[in-house]
């Protein structure tokens, strides 16, 4: 259910990601940077989709990462007021995704997201998934 939060804030966000260089679709409409860390090295990334298994585009390149299955996810929203809450997703695998190199990666992610009225959304949690061609 949280992820489902995470998607429309994102879609309410999409005016202010700040947009940059390179093949990765920054400026797209519901796209959010994320930060994701794997042991072959660590990317800045944009989500853009609705999927809870959209791929993440990174920065400056050509290259994605494609989701097979997500950890716990741990999200913290806080209102203008400075209210905090958090709230927790359990684990969700997408099946028998495989990719035709065998190279999959268990990495882990976050992101921050501000929003005009003063409110913000930060998010973290572990993916296992692929990179093709590596």
């Amino acid at each position: 259910m949280f992820k489902l939060m995470l998607l429309a804030a994102a879609a309410a966000c999409s005016a202010i990601v700040a947009s940059g260089a390179g093949a990765a679709p920054t400026n797209a409409p519901n796209a959010f940077p994320v930060t994701i860390v794997c042991p072959s090295g660590t990317f800045d990334a944009v989500v853009n989709g609705n999927g809870e298994f959209t791929a993440a585009h990174v920065v400056d390149s050509n290259r994605v990462l494609i989701p097979i299955a997500f950890g716990t996810f741990t999200g913290t929203s806080t209102d203008p007021d400075g209210v905090v809450s958090t709230e927790t997703d359990p684990p969700v695998a997408k099946g028998k995704a495989r990719p035709g190199n065998g190279r999959i990666e268990d990495c882990t992610y976050s992101f921050e997201l501000s929003f005009p009225d003063g409110s913000s959304f930060a998010g973290s949690g572990s993916v296992t998934g692929f990179i093709p061609g590596k």
